[in-house]
């Protein structure tokens, strides 16, 4: 064979890689998304970082969450639904349709960014958790 042969042949493979990656992620996107209690929530690890796009789910027991652009089908973090802290909406938008909120569980803090209804639904769903056992 020649170069150009092996070199088309590399382009080729390369490109067959990208596709099938692209739609890994991309079917994982829409199944992580299709769940029940799921909504798009931006977060970051504090307030001098950038925010990162991902997925909200609601469970049970925790709210999970995961990047919008990743490999891994785990979720980056979880939050137990008891114990669970949500401050009071920060705005920076004229028309208030997204709000930053600093989510707490013990030690641990997040920042997320969501539409306000989203907050109110956040603020519900900690609020009406399972009655605690005694």
């Amino acid at each position: 064979m020649s170069l150009i042969h092996v070199l088309i042949a590399v382009v080729v493979l390369l490109a067959c890689a990208a596709v099938i990656l692209w739609a890994y992620m991309n079917v994982r996107a829409r199944r992580i998304a299709a769940r029940l209690g799921a909504f798009r929530c931006w977060s970051r690890p504090d307030h001098h970082a950038g925010w990162t796009a991902g997925i909200g789910v609601y469970g049970v027991e925790e709210l999970q969450w995961y990047r919008l652009v990743a490999m891994s089908l785990k979720p980056v973090y979880s939050i137990p639904r008891r114990g669970m802290e949500v401050s009071a909406p920060i705005s920076h938008s004229d028309d208030g349709a997204m709000v930053e909120v600093r989510l707490a569980y013990g030690e641990h803090r997040y920042e997320v960014a969501v539409e306000r209804l989203t907050y109110n639904g956040l603020v519900s769903w900690v609020e009406s958790g399972p009655p605690r056992r005694p």
